[in-house]
């Protein structure tokens, strides 16, 4: 197939921005499926009008503005495309495309990347969100050949606001040529027991309630706890560097800044258990690193993960403090069941959560959409 990806940004596969990973690994890995990928991204932040950006398998076509020259050369490029993907809310460039598509009767499909979740409409301008989705968005949906949720939870949210009937679920993954190198080995007999979160040390993303859920554990078992934070040093750190002191616990946490590659990946693998705090999520792009590397994990059910409970690959806690603290608590009881969770959680990435098996299911939905 000719498939077009229309982005924001520049599909960068080590920025801390999950979606840039996405778009990243869905192109690889339909280009290496023998697919015709084009890659049309919109960076503010570029310092030339255009730049095009080699990556894995697949070229990136940047422009600076979305102004009419570059609208005209995507208008070209549509000409030839079997399908067009649009990716996130909140994004005018995606409703004037989607209206030209429209007319000219070529499908598209959307993917929303959580932009429904009510916690995340609700954290800033909710009205006018609501406002712009009854003027803009809504029709955009609607008139999709498809909209592509990561969950079969992230297809409810959806639903709720447009009846759009060929709403379908394929999840993100993650890249197996990086991935099926590493295998998780158990730490033995270390003085601390190593939790980490790896993403954005933000609101959203629940951190201070992870903090917390550490402060809350009994003085014997918090001893023998570290936090490890890995993510980009921002203003919401000093923040929570502040909370950790304030609770008595600084000692207990530690932020090592972002890390990305081979690094990340090595950090990763010195944890004892990953735990993923988040309110909200589309079983994030973090949390199926940490399975296919094979890690112990705690993740949030709210980070969309009831379906996939059965497997026994992770601990599942409520994104409460008190039950983030359960769940460490249920970690440590567990230290000699890390094999089998590892083993586990192995199987599930390689079943459900890795690129050739992601690609394939969204490419048959294309088809679909394109009959």
């Amino acid at each position: 197939m000719k498939i077009l990806h229309f982005i924001l940004g520049k599909a960068n596969p080590d920025r801390a921005n999950g979606v840039n990973q996405v778009i990243h690994g869905l192109a690889k890995y339909q280009s290496r499926a023998g697919h015709e990928v084009h890659v049309v991204g919109v960076s503010s932040s570029m310092t030339t009008a255009y730049e095009k950006v080699q990556r894995e398998e697949f070229e990136v076509e940047c422009f600076k503005k979305f102004n009419t020259e570059t609208f005209t050369y995507i208008k070209g490029i549509i000409q030839e495309i079997d399908i067009v993907h649009l990716h996130g809310v909140w994004n005018m460039k995606n409703v004037k495309l989607g209206h030209y598509l429209q007319t000219i009767g070529k499908p598209y499909i959307i993917t929303a990347h959580c932009g429904y979740a009510m916690d995340r409409l609700k954290q800033s301008n909710y009205l006018i969100k609501l406002l712009y989705h009854k003027i803009w968005q809504k029709n955009l949906y609607e008139h999709a050949a498809g909209i592509h949720a990561l969950t079969r939870e992230e297809s409810t949210d959806i639903y709720h606001f447009c009846k759009n009937e060929n709403i379908f679920v394929v999840t993100n993954g993650v890249d197996p040529d990086t991935y099926d190198k590493y295998q998780y080995v158990v730490h033995q007999e270390r003085r601390k027991i190593k939790f980490g979160y790896l993403g954005r040390l933000s609101v959203e993303k629940n951190i201070d309630n992870l903090i917390k859920a550490v402060s809350l554990l009994p003085d014997e078992v918090k001893k023998q706890v570290e936090l490890c934070l890995i993510g980009p040093i921002t203003s919401n750190v000093t923040k929570l560097q502040k909370l950790a002191k304030e609770l008595n616990i600084e000692g207990n946490v530690k932020f090592l800044g972002g890390k990305y590659g081979e690094e990340k990946i090595q950090t990763l693998l010195d944890l004892d258990f990953y735990i993923h705090p988040a309110y909200s999520d589309v079983v994030g792009i973090s949390v199926m690193e940490a399975l296919a590397l094979g890690l112990p994990t705690i993740v949030t059910r709210t980070s969309h993960m009831s379906y996939f409970n059965n497997s026994n690959a992770f601990i599942m806690v409520e994104p409460t403090a008190f039950d983030l603290s359960r769940g460490i608590r249920s970690a440590i009881s567990r230290l000699d069941d890390r094999e089998q969770l590892s083993a586990n959680a192995k199987n599930l990435y390689q079943k459900q959560f890795n690129w050739e098996v992601a690609v394939k299911a969204l490419v048959n939905e294309y088809r679909k959409a394109c009959i």
